[in-house]
């Protein structure tokens, strides 16, 4: 099946799927196809605000019925939620509303609210809020860098496919490498 094939009929699940684990680039990439004419704006939005608000909605429910569970099997959580907890006794409410934007915080800060009094409904509908705009603006910006791409480059609209697999790609390469990284960091904090 031809690439452009791929990503029609298997494009907005495969977003779905990746944004429950890893948002910014698959969305990026899937801005990018939505430029070039492969997927539709709309319905990349709609994927990603439902792969993101579940991926926050079991991360939350985790917090509230295993979260101190989570702490003793992964000792290196504790000091990130730490912070959170730290960060959510000032500004609650901000939080819930812009952890998508900071790196590193979008799945621990879920479970650290999980941990709190704060009920499921209020932190699902501040949640909704904080993805719908962090999900727009990176929807819109792989969308200007798809349109850019076709016109750039008249010719060459198929290679869209292998300039957004190369950015999910180096998106996915990146993350990982920053979580070994943050988590050797965090355990190197805890011994000394």
């Amino acid at each position: 099946m031809p690439a452009p094939d791929l990503i029609s009929h298997y494009g907005y699940a495969a977003i779905v799927l990746g944004t429950f684990f890893e948002g910014e680039t698959v969305m990026l990439a899937a801005g990018a196809a939505a430029g070039a004419g492969y997927l539709n704006l709309a319905g990349i939005i709609a994927a990603s605000m439902t792969g993101i608000f579940a991926s926050d909605t079991v991360c939350f429910f985790m917090g509230r019925l295993v979260g101190n569970r989570l702490v003793r099997w992964f000792p290196s959580l504790h000091v990130r939620l730490a912070v959170v907890f730290r960060m959510i006794e000032r500004h609650d409410q901000k939080l819930i509303l812009g952890f998508q934007f900071v790196p590193g915080l979008c799945t621990v800060t879920p479970v650290a609210f999980g941990m709190t009094r704060i009920s499921a409904g209020r932190f699902m509908a501040l949640d909704l809020v904080g993805n719908a705009a962090w999900t727009l603006i990176f929807a819109f910006a792989g969308y200007i860098f798809g349109q850019v791409f076709t016109v750039a480059f008249p010719g060459a609209r198929p290679w869209i496919f292998g300039a957004t697999l190369a950015v999910v790609v180096a998106g996915a390469a990146v993350y990982f490498w920053r979580r070994s990284h943050n988590t050797v960091a965090i355990e190197a904090e805890e011994v000394g």
